[in-house]
């Protein structure tokens, strides 16, 4: 199996992956999504998998963070299991308010709303790919189901 840059892929393909990618980004109403692919070692097999990292990132208080990483063998099965993890993250997961600060701005209170299992997994959205001692939580409430 080798693997392709986009340039080499069918137009067909490309065009699928753009489509499923808007449904993605359909299915989080007007949440600003990015698409963070990379390749990662395949620890049961020979050939490297792609792993997906789906980004949300809130203009309001300039900062991005992790809504769910999958990986697999092709950009089309990642998408397509994305897609179900949204479907089924928005029957089951629950939602969880933080009320946080950049120690740069700690005048500043934020609220960010997150969906998950736990509280473990809604920090580990938070924290994504940030430095731990930049941020103060104040309080992480879980909400009431509607």
């Amino acid at each position: 199996m080798e693997i392709q840059n986009a340039i080499q892929q069918p137009i067909e393909v490309l065009l699928q992956e753009i489509d499923l990618e808007n449904q993605i980004r359909n299915l989080l109403d007007d949440t600003q999504i990015y698409f963070d692919y990379n390749i990662v070692p395949n620890l049961n097999g020979q050939y490297p998998l792609i792993k997906l990292d789906l980004i949300t990132i809130n203009k309001e208080h300039n900062h991005k963070f992790l809504f769910h990483s999958n990986q697999g063998t092709s950009k089309m099965s990642i998408l397509q299991e994305m897609i179900i993890y949204i479907d089924e993250y928005k029957k089951q997961q629950e939602t969880y308010a933080i009320e946080w600060a950049d120690i740069k701005i700690p005048n500043r209170i934020e609220i960010s709303w997150f969906k998950g299992n736990d509280i473990f997994d809604i920090l580990n959205k938070f924290y994504y790919t940030k430095e731990k001692s930049q941020f103060k939580i104040f309080k992480i409430k879980l909400m009431p189901e509607a």
